[in-house]
């Protein structure tokens, strides 16, 4: 049996690494256990987008909890480069949000999405014909125009989760991969251990961030969330120089550009159970969008294509807060397309939790009561 910790979180994604960084830069001693290998599964996945936001300026939940992150982005990006050595990728490069037809439904969807975003507090401008093609000469003429996103930024996945790993072993948390937790051990309104197939682990407090399988566990103590796996299958292209330098969104597809001449094309919103697959429909959508907005990808080389799960709540909104019934069970889960985007907002509301300090933003639409059954 492993000696008792502070705080058990269970699930090595984006949430649980950044939110194990965060609690034990505070002190605390951290183990977090992983069903496979650390962040290979959405965290990994995922194209990195980071949307923009106004901390002061945001009106809804989720507005306030993505602008807290972005605003969290760039200081957490160096503070883990400058520790461990490792650049995950962070880039301010901008974004845009195309208007992909002179369609009067596309234009309302524009506009609709332009004043959603100014009400947030992002900062965003209309761009039309050649406004738009002096910002990204790449896109086709057909074309008519942009929501301009100049805050916007990225990261690159893989890299930052490696950083993120780094910097965890650096504080000494007690990382276990391929430590599937099968059951939590409860005493009236207490969590007292969670069972893995190698052992008993027993913490004060437990956190749960296991994405799309966050339901299974919750399961076993007569909760349902309506957690669900959403599948996202995305397209790896290489370049011979950069072609693109802004993020590039339409609806659900979107192109992000690498600084090494790689362009991420995603992604599908698939509800098919816990199916990774790829299937040569929905990549051969990806490939046709991306060369419908900028021909000249239709020479870029196909390098790879692969889905992730990403965890879809019921709302569309995470759950974030205490599980009701239990005085030392936390949750962090169902973030959706946003696990990045959110991660390290959650992370520091999920420390706040465990140390008992007013959230940086309020915790009541997050809250499990709202939907659990």
């Amino acid at each position: 049996m492993a000696s008792v910790r502070d705080v058990l979180i269970i699930g090595g994604g984006v949430i649980g690494l950044t939110s194990a960084y965060f609690l034990a830069k505070r002190g605390l001693r951290v183990t977090v256990v992983e069903a496979g290998e650390f962040g290979q599964e959405s965290s990994w996945a995922g194209a990195g987008i980071i949307s923009p936001g106004h901390p002061r300026r945001a009106r809804s939940p989720l507005g306030r909890l993505r602008a807290l992150s972005a605003s969290m982005f760039a200081e957490l990006s160096a503070e883990l480069r400058e520790q461990t050595g490792l650049d995950n990728g962070y880039w301010p490069c901008g974004g845009l949000e195309l208007r992909r037809s002179h369609d009067a439904l596309e234009r309302a969807r524009i506009e609709t999405i332009l004043r959603e975003e100014q009400g947030e507090g992002a900062t965003c401008e209309l761009l039309e014909g050649e406004q738009l093609r002096h910002k990204e000469p790449a896109l086709a003429e057909t074309l008519p125009g942009a929501i301009y996103f100049p805050e916007m930024a990225q990261i690159r996945n893989p890299w930052h989760i490696r950083a993120l790993i780094a910097a965890c072993n650096q504080l000494h948390v007690e990382l276990r991969a391929y430590s599937p937790v099968s059951d939590l051990v409860t005493d009236k309104h207490c969590i007292t251990a969670a069972w893995t197939p190698q052992e008993r682990l027993i913490a004060d407090k437990y956190v749960i961030c296991a994405g799309a399988w966050a339901d299974r566990l919750l399961q076993n103590l007569g909760l349902s969330l309506g957690i669900r796996p959403m599948r996202g299958q995305i397209a790896l292209l290489r370049t011979s120089k950069l072609i693109l330098h802004h993020i590039i969104m339409g609806g659900e597809e979107y192109l992000v550009p690498r600084r090494d001449g790689h362009i991420l094309i995603g992604s599908t919103v698939e509800d098919v159970g816990f199916d990774k697959r790829t299937t040569a429909r929905a990549i051969a959508h990806l490939l046709e969008t991306a060369i419908q907005w900028v021909p000249a990808l239709r020479e870029a080389e196909l390098v790879r294509a692969w889905a992730g799960l990403r965890p879809g709540s019921p709302d569309s909104r995470p759950f974030i807060g205490r599980v009701p019934g239990y005085d030392n069970l936390y949750i962090a889960a169902g973030h959706f397309r946003s696990g990045i985007t959110l991660s390290p907002g959650t992370a520091l509301l999920v420390s706040e939790l465990i140390l008992g300090l007013v959230p940086s933003v309020p915790l009541e639409p997050f809250r499990i009561e709202r939907l659990a059954t």
